[in-house]
């Protein structure tokens, strides 16, 4: 009986309607409303879907050729926007940077405190996840730094913050990605012997 009822609750739904999931609370987190609620410094909107993961816009690096950019809260070249949040709970993060060409780095502060630090590879968009962020505030500060050092060549898209189970981890996805390839590779080495 339980599962029927289930069954026709599922096809009750409109088409092309989903169960929500957690709610973002970046606002125009693709950048497809301009500069709209975000604030920043040495980046620009570009409207190329060769720089953006969705839509056409995303937030590109303007000027700001070496590492220093990255080390100093509201220094160098960042994006950054304030976050409603309630003290105490926790929150996970995501975006997707792209770098096409020449050397190139990011940072992330969380309500002001370096978060983490890195180059990033040439090539497609990659998606960094930070997982169990505490807010002490009802206002949380993101910023995001960068650097290329042929300037623009760096791109941040489609940010997303949601409520977590405030279990910490503090690994980019990319990671866990090349952690998965060595591993194929080490077994298909252990195959040919």
């Amino acid at each position: 009986m339980k599962i029927a009822a289930m069954c026709w609750l599922v096809l009750a739904l409109p088409p092309g309607a989903s169960v929500a999931g957690p709610i973002n609370i970046v606002r125009n987190p693709g950048f497809e409303s301009g500069i709209d609620f975000w604030k920043m410094f040495h980046f620009a909107l570009g409207p190329n879907e060769k720089w953006a993961h969705s839509g056409t816009r995303q937030a590109r690096l303007t000027f700001c050729d070496t590492p220093d950019c990255l080390d100093t809260f509201n220094e160098g070249a960042f994006i950054t926007q304030a976050l409603a949040t309630t003290p105490g709970e926790h929150y996970d993060l995501s975006f997707w940077v792209r770098s096409i060409s020449g050397e190139s780095g990011f940072s992330v502060f969380w309500d002001g405190a370096l978060l983490f630090k890195s180059g990033t590879p040439n090539g497609p968009m990659l998606e960094y996840v930070f997982a169990g962020l505490e807010a002490r505030s009802d206002l949380t500060l993101l910023q995001i730094h960068a650097y290329n050092t042929l300037d623009e060549h760096v791109s941040f898209d489609d940010f997303v913050v949601t409520a977590s189970d405030g279990v910490a981890v503090h690994e980019p996805s990319v990671w866990s990605l090349l952690i998965a390839g060595m591993g194929v590779l080490a077994a298909a080495r252990v195959r040919k012997s």
